[in-house]
């Protein structure tokens, strides 16, 4: 069994795949699509040898009757019974126009990740088109100095980000959870046909950002179409090495006895539902960044009550066996709530101000409620803590933060510095609970967070001795 990596190192390496050193050119085949077209086309009869065949040594498809899937939903997603009854039980793929261009989504776009703390701690498994070995490194920096050379991102959706995505509205069901398989992101700066290939699972996928034409044909009206998938892809699929940008129809005869292909054009934040063992073959169009959610093909008829309590759920609430994750209760996530606080300093070296002295960091987390909920007032203790977080953050030894600061995080420091500001963090939370106590007992009223603010500009010794 091989994985999608590893397919797609193949076909880069394949004599049948265009030369890794070309950038592959493409047609768009959706607006031209005629589904009325005959097929056989006229002037060719069923005996004709393959390569008498209109498409050979062409674009897959280029030539066949092509019917566009249907767009059901201008806006968003239908309920998770609309979309069993309509779709997913008469086996029918189907677009979702904008379903995730909105914002419960938009954490994943290109430029939130080009500037996002939680990136910048998310590290992923990243491939190269040159070469077989792979590297790892964080999804920002991905984003900002790999995307758009040689390199891409096929990996499960990392956790940090599993946390935060909500299940879609379509998959709120329980009994569905329940067969909820694996997930996946893939990112890609450049325009590229991706293997052909058939999934044994139901897939929801989503387009973030870039566009993608994809063509789908389903195996129990054609069954010709899975001679073309002559290798095994794990975990319940298979694929072929077919280069369907110069469809070679003497290797593969049996496209000329598919009759027609579906067809579907996604931009940002359209998803497509495509249903178990169909195969597909898509082609992205400009760049890619795309989320898909994978399960088992069994029945999950919804009813009125298998959606509560998932209106808002998050995937890091359910488990994925097929990537052996398994889901943990919000409450009980000690690693997200530490990612969370973290992600949100580190946003702050990123967008908010090019650069803190030790003052000004302890000014801005100060004046952040979800950071540091309740504080009562500050004490030298506080500052010193925060000194403590402040050195841990500042990776290259300046005494100042910033972005480069960021930029040095990597695999071999990632984990010294999360148990580092988890520590600091509890010192905080518990110096705050004291102080409700102490507060309380003596009948006192607690500082606002602007008067504590301006108490740490002016008269904190420490804060004197670093300015």
């Amino acid at each position: 069994m091989i994985s999608f990596l590893v397919l797609t190192v193949l076909l880069i390496y394949s004599p049948t795949c265009l030369p890794n050193t070309d950038i592959p050119q493409m047609e768009v085949l959706s607006y031209s699509s005629d589904s009325t077209l005959p097929w056989p086309p006229e002037g060719t009869a069923e005996n004709d040898p393959p390569a008498k065949w209109p498409g050979h040594k062409e674009q897959l498809g280029k030539r066949h009757p092509r019917v566009k899937v249907d767009v059901a939903y201008k806006k968003g997603f239908p309920s998770a019974q609309d979309f069993y009854t309509n779709f997913v039980e008469r086996k029918s793929p189907v677009v979702f126009s904008h379903a995730v261009d909105n914002k419960d989504y938009d954490f994943l776009s290109l430029e939130k990740l080009n500037s996002s703390g939680r990136a910048a701690l998310s590290f992923v498994e990243i491939s190269s088109f040159r070469a077989k070995e792979k590297e790892a490194n964080s999804v920002r920096n991905f984003v900002n100095t790999m995307m758009s050379k040689t390199f891409y991102v096929s990996d499960s959706l990392h956790n940090n980000y599993k946390s935060i995505f909500k299940l879609p509205l379509c998959l709120q069901c329980s009994y569905l959870v329940d067969l909820l398989v694996e997930t996946s992101h893939i990112l890609m700066g450049h325009v590229y046909p991706l293997p052909v290939k058939q999934s044994g699972q139901d897939v929801l996928h989503c387009q973030v950002d870039g566009s993608k034409e994809m063509l789908l044909v389903d195996p129990k009206e054609y069954p010709e179409i899975e001679s073309l998938l002559e290798l095994d892809m794990a975990p319940k699929g298979r694929a072929s090495l077919l280069n369907s940008l110069a469809v070679d129809y003497e290797k593969y005869p049996a496209l000329t006895r598919v009759k027609e292909f579906k067809i579907a054009l996604l931009g940002p934040g359209d998803c497509i539902y495509i249903p178990a063992y169909w195969v597909t073959q898509s082609n992205i169009l400009t760049k890619e960044n795309s989320v898909e959610i994978k399960w088992t093909p069994s029945s999950w008829t919804p009813d009125s009550d298998c959606a509560k309590g998932l209106k808002n759920r998050f995937l890091s609430s359910l488990s994925f066996p097929g990537e052996k994750y398994f889901g943990v209760d919000p409450t009980l996530d000690k690693k997200g709530i530490l990612v969370d606080k973290v992600s949100i300093i580190l946003d702050k070296m990123l967008k908010e101000k090019k650069t803190f002295n030790f003052a000004e960091f302890m000014e801005a987390i100060v004046k952040d409620e979800e950071l540091l909920p309740e504080l009562q007032e500050w004490t030298v203790e506080s500052t010193a803590r925060a000194k403590e977080m402040f050195n841990t953050l500042d990776m290259n030894l300046d005494n100042m933060l910033d972005s480069k600061d960021v930029e040095s995080i990597s695999t071999a420091n990632l984990s010294k510095l999360m148990g580092k500001m988890e520590d600091r963090l509890a010192d905080m939370m518990d110096m705050i609970m004291d102080q409700r106590v102490d507060i309380s007992v003596a009948g006192e009223t607690a500082k606002s967070r602007s008067s504590i603010a301006k108490q740490i500009m002016k008269s904190n010794p420490l804060v004197k001795e670093e300015l």
